[in-house]
């Protein structure tokens, strides 16, 4: 199988995955008087769409929008598992009700290092440290957004990133979205036994 023909295949995988999680997701009942959950239900389907947004945009080979995208799902993750892990009640509370959120976020780093802490797992830290600085530029149409527009070989203006990023970035954006909604379908879904053990199994080994 060459490089097109994995990314093609990963594309394919993405999306099932999705459909595996929304098939779990229709099983969960949340109470409405549970601010942390809820919250935690939107920033689930905000990850579940960025993804989607990503992989669909670089199927269709638009992948400097793709690109521009990645930071904000990033972004999305941390945030997510800052507010449900991190957070007290009545942070919760207050952010269920206030209109500027930007308070009750720290720095990117800051956050995902307080998750690592909290978790015993050391895995967002070295995320952030190796490529938020890349995804900022992307995001931000830095130069290296701007230099991707060229093919130095052919000296044409079209997209320039590699099959090995695309292919990168599409399996490191599905295991995030896997470390994201185990915290909803875990937490929520299994806890409250929604979903069975096998389920469970069945997300965690796919």
């Amino acid at each position: 199988m060459n490089i097109q023909e994995n990314i093609d295949k990963q594309i394919k995988d993405n999306v099932i995955l999705v459909r595996k999680i929304e098939s779990l997701l229709t099983k969960i009942d949340i109470m409405s008087e549970n601010e942390r959950d809820t919250l935690l239900a939107g920033f689930s389907r905000n990850t579940m769409s960025h993804f989607l947004s990503i992989n669909i945009l670089i199927e269709n080979k638009l992948y400097n929008s793709a690109f521009a995208l990645v930071r904000i799902y990033f972004e999305n993750i941390i945030k997510l598992k800052y507010m449900y892990y991190i957070m007290s009640d009545k942070q919760i509370e207050e952010m269920y009700k206030a209109i500027n959120w930007k308070k009750y976020f720290l720095t990117i780093g800051e956050m995902v290092d307080a998750i690592d802490k909290e978790s015993k797992v050391v895995f967002y830290s070295p995320i952030k440290e190796k490529a938020y600085k890349m995804m900022n530029d992307y995001t931000h149409t830095g130069a290296n957004q701007i230099a991707r527009n060229f093919s130095e070989s052919d000296a044409f203006i079209e997209s320039n990133f590699s099959d090995e990023l695309i292919l990168d970035t599409l399996k490191n954006n599905k295991t995030l979205l896997k470390t994201s909604m185990v915290v909803f379908i875990e937490s929520i879904g299994f806890e409250n036994k929604f979903i069975s053990k096998d389920e469970m199994d069945a997300y965690l080994e796919w």
